[in-house]
């Protein structure tokens, strides 16, 4: 009778873990048959349309706007680097000019740029020499070819020192000063530039300058800090005949 009894006290824990083991073989089984269910459901890791969704869920509006906004900027300032080069010509030009009789450098200023740009952009189909009669100093520029440079504009006005008296503050009869003391004038200190491709050929070019010079009766190597009353007038353009052209 005790060995009956033993027997039953070992042999019973036996069909228990016979039916644990099989539940937990059924539950394994109905997971996967979920999951599978579910991943047949969504698109592969793999596939683009799963990379877009991705993508989407983890990426909120704002981030994707962000990262728009970022390759805006980004290609808009590679435009900026594209002018910047022309316009560092210009300063650097007006400055090697300035540098040579003593005069601090002039500033790139990009509203003045703007204000060259937009006016330049008025004269690509006529290309008239004349002057936007604005708060300014201005230096306009026109030649036949395309193939001027910045440097070589700024040169072209800058050549007309060899008509200007200094002592006597004077330009010699039926020649040209303006450009030339505007570039050197020492009140102005910011500088703004633009050069176009007219439609009808050649070049047209602007510098514009803040504050302007050329006031009348002063010398350019002067420093005035009450200019208001005083008559000042902008050169007439500079123009290279074709004959007389950069080869």
């Amino acid at each position: 009778m005790e060995l009956r009894l033993r027997q039953r006290v070992i042999r019973a824990p036996f069909p228990m873990f016979i039916a644990i083991t099989l539940f937990l073989l059924q539950l394994l089984a109905v997971t996967a048959q979920i999951n599978h269910s579910e991943s047949s459901t969504q698109p592969s890791v793999n596939s683009p349309s799963a990379t877009s969704t991705r993508y989407l869920s983890s990426s909120s509006p704002s981030l994707a706007g962000k990262r728009i906004s970022f390759r805006f900027r980004w290609r808009r300032r590679r435009r900026r680097n594209k002018v910047n080069r022309a316009s560092m010509e210009f300063l650097f030009a007006h400055n090697l000019v300035r540098a040579r009789v003593g005069e601090p450098p002039l500033e790139w200023d990009g509203r003045l740029a703007a204000y060259a740009r937009a006016w330049a952009n008025k004269r690509v189909g006529d290309c008239r020499l004349v002057h936007s009669n604005g708060p300014f100093g201005e230096n306009i520029f026109w030649a036949g070819k395309n193939n001027w440079r910045p440097i070589d504009v700024v040169k072209v006005w800058a050549d007309e020192d060899k008509f200007y008296d200094v002592k006597a503050n004077t330009c010699e009869p039926g020649q040209m000063c303006g450009h030339y003391t505007q570039i050197v004038w020492r009140d102005s200190t910011k500088v703004g530039c633009a050069r176009v491709d007219c439609s009808n050929g050649g070049v047209y070019a602007i510098c514009v300058y803040n504050p302007p010079g050329n006031y009348e009766g002063e010398n350019p190597f002067g420093s005035y800090g009450d200019q208001i009353g005083l008559v000042r007038d902008d050169p007439p353009a500079a123009i290279v005949e074709r004959l007389n052209e950069m080869a």
